[in-house]
């Protein structure tokens, strides 16, 4: 029996292009959280997202183009979400972010899987995204803590080295079916950030 073909023809909806670009980022995330980059197929996104694979490739000129898309929106969304509230004192806000991080990888978790496993890729300009925003989310908090000049080389370094940290707590996390309690999750998290600045205290 011959293999049945994917259509050519677009199957959903008609949406407005910043719709539409919107909604094949979020069916890619599904499909790149779900399976390695290696795995995943253009033809099944497409098909998925309900277009052809031409209109794909309208928007995003190569599945690397299209996967470095999915990474950076969904660091752009975590940032957006995780904006500190200046209102608050530093510890609080620390917290706060952090609460808010973890409310958004509970309502993307595909996302958060595709961004956070494509630092093992070994593509450099997917290397170069994950790293760029690695570096202004610890930026961020390296801002939001102040700190002498002295000792911003010192407290950049921890907070960087806790940030692999708590992607990798939170992946596994993910894995495990949430089985531990997001509080000690959290409580976790936030010890080791305030651990790792500690140990620089003497340095700075």
């Amino acid at each position: 029996m011959p293999e049945k073909k994917l259509s050519t023809q677009p199957i959903g909806p008609r949406l407005e292009p910043d719709a539409r670009r919107a909604h094949l980022l979020a069916v890619g995330a599904t499909a790149f959280g779900a399976k390695p980059y290696d795995e995943v197929q253009i033809d099944q996104i497409a098909q998925s997202a309900g277009v052809s694979r031409g209109l794909l490739y309208h928007y995003f000129p190569s599945k690397r183009h299209f996967f470095s898309a999915i990474v950076q929106s969904g660091y752009d969304e975590i940032l957006q979400a995780t904006q500190p509230d200046p209102a608050l004192p530093p510890s609080q806000q620390l917290r706060a972010s952090l609460t808010a991080y973890l409310d958004y990888v509970e309502s993307h978790p595909h996302t958060y899987r595709a961004i956070f496993r494509s630092a093992a890729s070994p593509d450099q300009a997917i290397q170069d995204v994950v790293n760029r925003n690695l570096d202004l989310q610890a930026k961020r908090i390296l801002a939001t803590l102040g700190s002498r000049p002295s000792a911003k080389a010192l407290k950049h370094l921890a907070i960087r080295s806790w940030l692999a940290f708590l992607v990798q707590a939170v992946l596994d996390w993910l894995d495990e079916g949430s089985r531990i309690p997001r509080r000690q999750l959290l409580d976790v998290c936030v010890g080791a950030l305030a651990g790792s600045l500690a140990a620089t205290e003497d340095g700075g």
